[in-house]
């Protein structure tokens, strides 16, 4: 049975935006072990939860709506798989395909797109950015999964002990939420501070209709 992380304290916690994307991750995040491991990434909450639903029974799934955090996940999670949608912002599927396919350490990780973005020419080019399958939203959520597993099979996820299992990783996301956290809540006392420095000093006010002497 897969398990879901994260503490409503943790959800609640006061840690701004960075440690709220980093909470976001969190969702979707299971607790078995050996089993092959996706990280799927959408800007839009509510695909991602569908993702999650359909692949959480088989696989260990990790759900991001940060596309800027796409290296640092891979490097932590270790994914076997990626989804990837297109229309993100800051840098869209497309690019960030051909950046995985350009390093020597993500050029084997299978990946699926999954996009609003349904052209022949915008099918066309995921694939020569690199993608492994591209699929087109709405989407059916089993045939998500007969799709994924297809690539595990042309693919299978590679052998070894990973360098982290997912409660290692559950830890690592907590510990980074809350330390961003803290440092987000400093700079922002920090900059109210700045503010009030800055501020011109108003002048005494009068007394009996005159200055003081």
């Amino acid at each position: 049975m897969s398990v879901l992380v994260g503490s409503p304290a943790l959800r609640h916690h006061p840690s701004g935006l960075v440690a709220r994307r980093t909470l976001a991750a969190l969702k979707g995040l299971t607790v078995e072990e050996n089993r092959p491991r996706v990280l799927a990434l959408d800007d839009n909450e509510d695909t991602l939860e569908l993702i999650r639903a359909a692949l959480v029974e088989k696989y260990d799934i990790l759900t991001v709506a940060n596309p800027m955090d796409t290296y640092e996940l891979i490097e932590l999670f270790e994914p076997d798989l990626l989804i990837l949608d297109v229309m993100m912002p800051k840098i869209t599927g497309f690019q960030l395909v051909e950046m995985l396919r350009r390093s020597p350490r993500t050029r084997e990780l299978p990946v699926i797109i999954l996009s609003a973005k349904d052209t022949a020419r915008d099918i066309k080019h995921g694939y020569k950015m690199g993608a492994s399958l591209y699929l087109t939203k709405p989407f059916d959520p089993e045939r998500l999964v007969r799709n994924v597993q297809t690539q595990f099979e042309v693919s299978p996820p590679k052998g070894g002990r990973k360098k982290m299992n997912v409660r290692q990783v559950q830890m690592h996301l907590q510990m980074r939420a809350s330390s961003q956290g803290s440092a987000a809540r400093v700079a922002s006392a920090a900059l109210s501070q700045e503010n009030i420095m800055q501020q011109p000093l108003k002048p005494l006010p009068r007394q009996g209709g005159r200055r003081p002497e």
